[in-house]
């Protein structure tokens, strides 16, 4: 059983989802299921993203990182089939 809640939005948010309902001709309750599931995409590859840059900077753990990828390579080349 599908258990739901309300939401409150203002007015321009509500008429901007009943109009996306209306030309997608879906339910405004998959069409916020879905952003969610978008938005918490972005998030994470932006959160990754601030995380590698960090990585980056800091020489040493960039230089064990680079060598750990030297490793993963060569791994590649062991003579197993794929």
């Amino acid at each position: 059983m599908n258990r739901t809640t309300t939401v409150r939005v203002d007015i321009e948010t509500y008429e901007g989802l009943k109009k996306l309902s209306t030309e997608l001709n879906q339910p405004m309750q998959k069409i916020i299921q879905e952003a969610l599931a978008e938005y918490k995409r972005k998030v994470i590859l932006s959160k990754t993203a601030e995380a590698f840059a960090a990585l980056k900077k800091n020489n040493e753990l960039w230089e064990e990182e680079t060598e750990e990828r030297k490793l993963w390579e060569n791994t590649l080349q062991d003579g197993i089939e794929q």
